[in-house]
């Protein structure tokens, strides 16, 4: 690691004057400094990123897990249980836009804490459902809105902020560390479900969940001028600004940003994106135990999904660092579309995995760049947690669609023929979409002059 350039400050400021209020960072700093070279305190954001993006997709990456015992234990409809998983991403809508809003304006921390309780109290309650109305509420509000919205939404962003070098790799790594998340809680989920019963399975789960997650988000903080320091790699030496935009640097006026094509472009590619990979995500379980597949592979399935996944979320930031997005999305939707075509033929537990190898290897492209993206297309001055929160409108219109879109089809034609179907179809919608955003060009080389370019307006 470099030594860090600008130490935090012996004399009354603003670091000292908040010393109580930042006192997990002051022992966290403390820790990470001992030794000849200094740990930048952009590392341990990094580090409790990747923690609360992993835990706080406990239940929430591991819903195609529960739709087959909630079938066995309460007679209910695939359908009508996928309700709850469009619920989750609906009443989220305005969960992202308002948590991009606040953590603009007053920061992270307070709003991870209060998510992670919410999360917590939902993952318990789950435990107890005995109507169909109190799953909706429990997963759909407690776990897969409010709660899962600041998480999703200000991490991503958060880090842009922290890294000025290796940026593309710490967005690569947290990405990464999404896939985590249901490849370990699916099957441990389905194994607790199994030998523990289904209250206590969410007990369990519901207390690691709650300590992870309100630990980690004590070491958040929004960027590090909130406490004395400068990004991980900003060099002071440049005589000219360092501007690492594929078009112009963009207004920080949102209104001004709203009027680009490319805003609009991006909202749409994540919608139709999250509609094809949601179909397969929450019905992918449902979908191998139908072909006669056991209940722990096919949660294995799903597993894999999210394990392969993290190899293409963490290449996908760094392509999208350096490509930008036009290359980046239509290459990750074109891999997302073709894989779900083996779906038609699979019947045995290896072909199901195999399918889960190749999509899983390709999906976790489509949703990685978008915060490097914006901050490509419209720079740092731009209100870019507003930015990304509707980009998130755009993506949690597509799961709730595709989630419940799987189980209706399935529930009218008895098979999930016409739910692959639209999954392979919704993707490549979004193709052409990818085409049409700028293209990407690197920035200026240290010390030479940027060349700015206008950027398109919308239409």
């Amino acid at each position: 690691m470099r030594r860090r350039e600008r130490s935090i400050p012996r004399s009354p400021g603003p670091y000292n004057r908040r010393c109580r209020a930042n006192t997990p960072v002051r022992i966290v700093h403390l820790v990470v400094t001992i030794g000849k070279f200094k740990l930048h305190y952009a590392w341990v954001v990094l580090f409790a990123a990747c923690m609360l993006n992993i835990a706080s997709r406990a239940d929430h990456g591991s819903f195609g897990v529960f739709v087959e015992p909630l079938v066995e234990r309460f007679g209910w409809s695939r359908g009508d249980i996928s309700v709850a998983y469009s619920v989750g991403y609906i009443v989220g809508l305005p969960a992202v836009v308002i948590m991009g809003w606040l953590g603009d304006r007053y920061g992270a921390r307070p709003l991870m804490i209060g998510a992670a309780l919410l999360i917590t109290a939902g993952t318990y309650l789950l435990g107890s459902i005995t109507e169909l109305w109190q799953f909706y509420v429990y997963y759909g509000f407690f776990v897969g809105s409010m709660g899962h919205a600041a998480f999703t939404v200000l991490l991503p962003v958060i880090l842009t902020r922290w890294f000025d070098r290796y940026m593309g790799l710490a967005v690569g790594i947290y990405w990464a560390a999404m896939g985590i998340g249901p490849m370990i809680f699916a099957p441990v989920f389905r194994w607790l479900i199994e030998t523990r019963g289904w209250a206590q399975a969410f007990t369990l789960i519901a207390i690691v969940v709650g300590v992870i997650l309100v630990a980690f988000s004590l070491l958040i903080r929004s960027s590090p001028q909130e406490i004395g320091l400068a990004p991980y790699g900003e060099e002071k030496s440049h005589p000219e600004p360092h501007v690492t935009t594929s078009v112009a640097v963009a207004p920080a006026r949102l209104g001004e940003v709203l009027r680009r094509r490319p805003v609009w472009l991006l909202i749409a590619i994540h919608h139709v994106g999250c509609v094809g990979h949601s179909i397969i995500l929450a019905h992918i379980v449902s979908m191998a135990i139908v072909k006669g597949i056991s209940g722990m592979e096919a949660a294995g399935v799903l597993g894999t999904i999210a394990g392969a996944s993290a190899v293409s979320r963490f290449a996908s930031a760094i392509l999208a660092a350096h490509f930008g997005g036009r290359i980046l999305l239509t290459a990750a939707l074109i891999g997302q579309s073709a894989p779900i075509v083996i779906l038609f033929f699979a019947d045995e537990a290896w072909a199901f995995y195999a399918f889960a190898l190749i999509f899983g290897l390709c999906y976790g492209g489509e949703m990685v760049g978008f915060p490097i993206i914006n901050r490509q297309l419209f720079g740092l001055t731009a209100p870019l947690g507003t930015i990304y929160s509707m980009q998130m409108v755009g993506s949690g219109t597509g799961m709730a669609l595709g989630g419940w879109l799987g189980g209706f089809l399935f529930d009218v034609s008895g098979a999930y023929t016409w739910s692959i179907v639209a999954a392979i179809l919704t993707t490549c919608v979004g193709i052409p979409l990818a085409l049409a955003l700028p293209r990407h060009k690197k920035p200026p080389a240290a010390g030479s002059k940027p060349v700015i370019e206008p950027a398109p307006a919308a239409g």
